[in-house]
């Protein structure tokens, strides 16, 4: 059909170019060429003057490109109270645009010209609410071009999605991808996430979550089966294994691997130790209650704040690491702290209700209890904030996690066994305190042992050593609660790194087991993997410890790989490192996302539309990116574009 069309269009060629319309529009155009070509005349001058136009819009657009990438990667709000050129109340766009143009000829040119503008005069002055909407979003299409172009390189991709309600009360979806790609500047392979968009989306179901999901991949034009992991918070309808996200996007594609947000988890096991006992749970109650009680008057904030030269912090159950920058100065400026508490009681003035509280923690603090638990929690916290600080970073890959999991649970198992130094080291506090080094003889009632029939009943069997009795009772269970967890909830994570273990110990490996772990893998990963990967991992395995360091992550061996220009030869290796890096370790890039949300869509701002929201999140979250790109052939079309519309009348 289409051959017996261009056959009718060749048929009628030859009467259209002996058409006269034709003839006279041919000799037109060649008039209008040869006068643009001798430099003669109006269309010479015309077309000068457009060319020269453009010129200028660049060399303007180029300082709008910069005034707006500065604001955008600074969350700074682009409108003001007017926008008019001159007043003190107008929005930043024009406040910084006026401030260049003190130092700028050509910048200070223009806005005098858009000060003196006529009204119904043409002139593209950029200034206007429209131009700025259209210059961001062109700046934020062009980064997303870039991050789709390096996710298609990358090949292999995972998803981050996590959700918060926004200032106006809109559920907000984040959508972040993670991939191995390889960076040209820098000549090597690199862990990036990078953000995609913002979807506003208030339903909760795993199925609902997932078809949203799905849909936003689709239309950036992301091909889902080549996704190779999905990363979540904990939380049922994310991570639920039956009717969950990571359940409903394994019906669409089985090898999106789920790996559980790693700092979500250890924040669970810190607050499952937490309640582990009654003593626990009142000690953290009265790090709180004390935070709570000092900042309730900027009085008693201040006399605090002189005695003990540092801040009081309140806790926060889903951001588990700041319970040490609550614990850690009482703990270090314990004497301090019931000196301000007895200087408020002395010198503010208290209701019944403030200065019963004040009491109350007082005589807390200068219990035995108190200080044994503040030298226990210290060592606990900080041993769980140095994990949690690398398990939040989005370029360490799942052996990293297992490895720091292992070694905080080694930790913990030693600070378990050190209740013999830690009891004197409490000791020694409170007695420099005056404080009697004795724990409270009452037993909590649940707690109380059982007894059985045939045992005697002794005074020991009745109340016990208060000191055997704080040991097995409160420090014994919280650390038992820790160990066993980071035992469970990191076992998903185990089984992940098990399953890649072919390259994850390479060269430990002996020849016998190479074809039990590489052939699982080759049957998991058939369309990325074939059999040739087993005779790769033999050759690797056997010149590893002659040919890369002992102690090299995954991504480091993909990228002495390359260095030694040997890919060629373990092609398949390079595919399963990446596919291996590439799975998720935490969505603490979902939660860096959110911070950069409440800065950018304030009160101030809380009518911002989704589309400008996303270009200026993306600009933002994005920065670094955004400095490495080049607007030159943007700004270009922008240029041509606007300068089409003006009057050439000189």
């Amino acid at each position: 059909m289409c051959d017996v069309k261009w056959r009718r269009m060749y048929n009628k060629l030859p009467s259209h170019e002996n058409n006269r319309a034709h003839r006279d529009c041919y000799l037109k155009w060649k008039n209008l060429q040869c006068s643009i070509n001798a430099a003669k005349g109006v269309d010479h001058h015309k077309q000068s003057q457009m060319l020269s136009e453009i010129e200028k819009n660049v060399a303007l657009l180029t300082r709008l490109l910069d005034v707006t990438l500065h604001l955008a990667s600074r969350n700074l709000p682009f409108r003001g109270k007017t926008q008019t050129l001159g007043d003190v109340h107008n929005v930043n766009y024009l406040g910084t645009l006026e401030l260049m143009s003190h130092y700028d000829p050509l910048l200070k040119d223009h806005l005098d010209k858009v000060r003196n503008n006529t009204k119904g005069s043409r002139l593209a002055h950029y200034s206007s609410s429209d131009s700025q909407n259209e210059f961001i979003q062109l700046c934020a299409k062009r980064v997303l071009k870039s991050i789709l172009k390096e996710r298609e390189d990358a090949i292999y991709y995972i998803i981050i999605c996590d959700a918060t309600p926004d200032i106006s009360h809109a559920e907000q979806n984040v959508l972040l991808i993670r991939y191995v790609h390889y960076n040209e500047n820098e000549n090597e392979w690199q862990i990036t996430e990078r953000f995609t968009e913002f979807k506003q989306f208030h339903k909760k179901t795993g199925s609902e979550i997932a078809g949203m999901i799905e849909n936003m991949l689709k239309e950036l034009g992301i091909d889902i089966s080549d996704c190779r992991g999905q990363g979540y918070d904990n939380g049922a309808n994310m991570s639920g294994k039956v009717k969950g996200v990571q359940a409903q996007i394994l019906k669409t594609n089985n090898l999106a691997t789920f790996s559980p947000c790693a700092s979500h988890t250890l924040n669970l096991i810190g607050v499952h130790a937490a309640g582990s006992s009654e003593e626990v749970s009142t000690f953290f109650g009265f790090i709180n209650c004390l935070y709570r009680f000092v900042s309730a008057s900027p009085h008693r904030w201040a006399i605090y704040k002189q005695a003990t030269g540092c801040s009081v912090h309140s806790l926060s159950d889903t951001r588990w690491s700041v319970r040490i920058d609550a614990v850690k100065p009482i703990a270090k400026h314990l004497p301090s702290v019931i000196e301000a508490l007895g200087k408020i009681l002395s010198t503010c003035s208290l209701t019944n209700d403030a200065r019963a509280e004040a009491v109350g923690l007082q005589k807390y603090f200068m219990t035995f209890d108190a200080i044994v638990l503040l030298t226990i929690w210290v060592k606990v916290l900080h041993a769980i904030d140095q994990r949690n600080v690398i398990l939040q970073s989005g370029k360490i890959s799942l052996e990293v996690e297992a490895a720091n999991t292992k070694s905080l649970k080694v930790e913990m198992q030693n600070l378990r066994n050190e209740w013999d130094s830690l009891l004197p080291e409490a000791t020694l506090i409170a007695t420099e305190l005056g404080i009697p080094p004795h724990f409270k003889k009452e037993v909590s009632r649940e707690r109380k042992q059982k007894r059985f029939f045939d045992e005697a009943r002794t005074e020991e069997n009745v109340q016990g050593n208060p000191a055997d009795t704080f040991r097995n009772t409160v420090f014994y269970r919280a650390m038992d609660h820790i160990i066993s967890d980071l035992d469970t909830r990191f076992q998903s994570t185990a089984n992940i790194v098990e399953e890649f273990a072919a390259i994850i110990k390479v060269g430990k490996l002996r020849e016998s087991d190479v074809a039990a772990v590489c052939r699982p893998l080759i049957h998991k990963y058939n369309k990325d993997l074939t059999p040739q990967f087993e005779s790769e991992i033999r050759h690797l395995n056997y010149v590893f410890s002659a040919t890369f360091p002992s102690d090299c992550s995954g991504i480091d061996l993909l990228n002495a790989i390359y260095k030694m220009q040997m890919h060629s030869i373990f092609g398949e290796v390079c595919t399963a490192i990446r596919i291996f890096c590439t799975l998720p370790v935490t969505v603490a890039g979902g939660e860096r996302a959110f911070s950069k949300l409440k800065l950018i869509k304030s009160y101030l701002r809380s009518t911002m539309v989704q589309e400008r929201l996303n270009s200026l999140a993306i600009l933002s979250i994005e920065s670094e990116l955004v400095r490495s790109l080049d607007f030159k052939d943007l700004i270009c079309d922008f240029a041509t574009k606007k300068a089409r519309r003006l009057d050439f009348a000189i």
